[in-house]
């Protein structure tokens, strides 16, 4: 299963580029929350995920194909 992973601002520290082809084993059920982890991505720094520019929780079971983009919190005024 392919998915593709966009991190902003503070968390593309996480991985090469800001936009990641990755392919993961789909014989297990894939949620956001898994997916993070398995990209050493710490949950809390990710408060803000996409999945197919719709607003997702951490359970989100994601499909081949999905775009997941995740944000951190950012403060401004």
């Amino acid at each position: 299963m392919q998915i593709e992973l966009k991190l902003f601002a503070s968390l593309r520290k996480h991985l090469a580029k800001p936009v990641n082809k990755i392919t993961v084993n789909d014989t297990l059920t894939v949620t956001v929350g898994r997916l993070l982890e398995q990209q050493g991505i710490p949950l809390e720094e990710a408060p803000v995920v996409l999945v197919n520019g719709v607003r997702a929780g951490q359970d989100c079971v994601l499909k081949d194909g999905d775009t997941v983009s995740l944000f951190p919190l950012i403060g401004g005024g």
